[in-house]
């Protein structure tokens, strides 16, 4: 998916006026530029959607202005991009887990591999929040620790992997690799199930989805707010399925919880769990500007629009998070390969 920058021009046919500062690198035929508009986003592991008609729109109607932003964000894309001697670790112990370091079409892939017989597979994006949480919370270490796959999402992973001398590939963020994710459903003719939220707001996710994906199957769609009665009625209904992606948003640890309280016996069924994605996928919330994601500041996007639900969490969060990869980095004595810190006490359980 991520496409391969060409060459760059050379700084002296720049300063001579042979080349542009900001041209292609991805499409041969157009003037080679020092560096590609959108060079930031291969450089921070997000390379989604169609970068080559992206860099030929941004080419069509430049300015001075929106070069020079454009170099303000290659810029933090370099800084925070793999070192030549970071180590590419496929399952890189992060603060409080290992996680699966791999491209998208990988991560694609493994989401739609095929449960092992008579037992789900579970796959759980995670996010700096959730692996703080999992420091804490051996509950959820344990959860994250038996899953099938951990996925890393955000920028705060890339730059906790940085401290660590650990070269990420892609960040595989749920929300960049929802429509891929359900476009192979609906091509594979895998049923899709959606738990979460708020009510309605899943329900409007599945209208959402029927539209742009007219051939995606929905059986079941419900809210969050289930009790144990509800849950297990749910699961039961999830399971008489069989082969199905079920997408739980609830939050960390409540999805995780969740999950393997209800659906960890359940055979033939993905279980995926998304945190917020119905608020996106409903419209209830917009999603930051692309300038803000290459700039790696859709946290403090999030947080300035939903400062009572974000702002301790990225504020607070984001700094220890990176100061745990530090103390791991030290702790450790190399970048790769640490041995996993002692289990957190146990906390009760959020599920009943």
């Amino acid at each position: 998916m991520s496409p391969s920058l060409l060459p760059r021009a050379s700084l002296r046919d720049v300063v001579k006026g042979r080349a542009r500062l900001v041209g292609a690198r991805i499409d041969p035929a157009a003037a080679r530029g020092w560096i590609s508009p959108v060079e930031g986003r291969v450089l921070l592991g997000i390379p989604y959607g169609d970068l080559g008609a992206e860099e030929a729109a941004y080419l069509q109607g430049r300015s001075p202005a929106s070069d020079m932003a454009v170099l303000l964000r290659t810029g933090f894309a370099y800084a925070v991009a793999p070192r030549r001697s970071a180590v590419p670790d496929p399952r890189p112990w992060i603060v409080s887990a290992r996680v699966a370091n791999l491209s998208i079409d990988e991560a694609l892939e493994g989401i739609f591999a095929p449960p092992a017989p008579g037992r789900p597979r579970i796959v759980h994006f995670v996010h700096p929040h959730a692996l703080n949480v999992a420091a804490e919370n051996a509950e959820l270490a344990g959860r994250l620790e038996r899953a099938d796959l951990l996925l890393p999402d955000g920028v705060g992973i890339r730059l906790a992997a940085l401290i660590l001398g650990i070269a990420m590939r892609h960040n595989v963020n749920g929300t960049d690799l929802w429509p891929a994710i359900f476009r192979t459903a609906a091509a594979r003719g895998v049923p899709v199930v959606l738990v979460g939220a708020a009510p309605g707001l899943a329900q409007a996710s599945a209208e959402q989805l029927a539209r742009s994906h007219p051939s995606l199957r929905l059986p079941i769609v419900s809210h969050g707010y289930l009790g144990v009665p509800e849950s297990r009625e749910l699961a039961a209904r999830i399971r008489a399925l069989g082969r199905c992606m079920v997408f739980v948003g609830m939050g960390t640890p409540r999805q995780e919880a969740w999950t393997w309280s209800y659906l960890a016996d359940a055979p033939d069924v993905t279980v995926v769990t998304v945190g917020g994605l119905f608020d996106f996928l409903s419209g209830r919330v917009q999603r930051a500007p692309v300038a803000w994601r290459e700039l790696g500041l859709e946290w403090l996007f999030r947080a300035l629009r939903e400062p009572r639900r974000y702002a301790w969490r990225y504020l607070a969060g984001n700094p220890l998070f990176l100061l745990r990869a530090l103390r791991q980095r030290l702790g450790s004595g190399s970048r790769v390969g640490a041995s996993r810190p002692a289990a957190p006490a146990a906390r009760a359980s959020v599920v009943d």
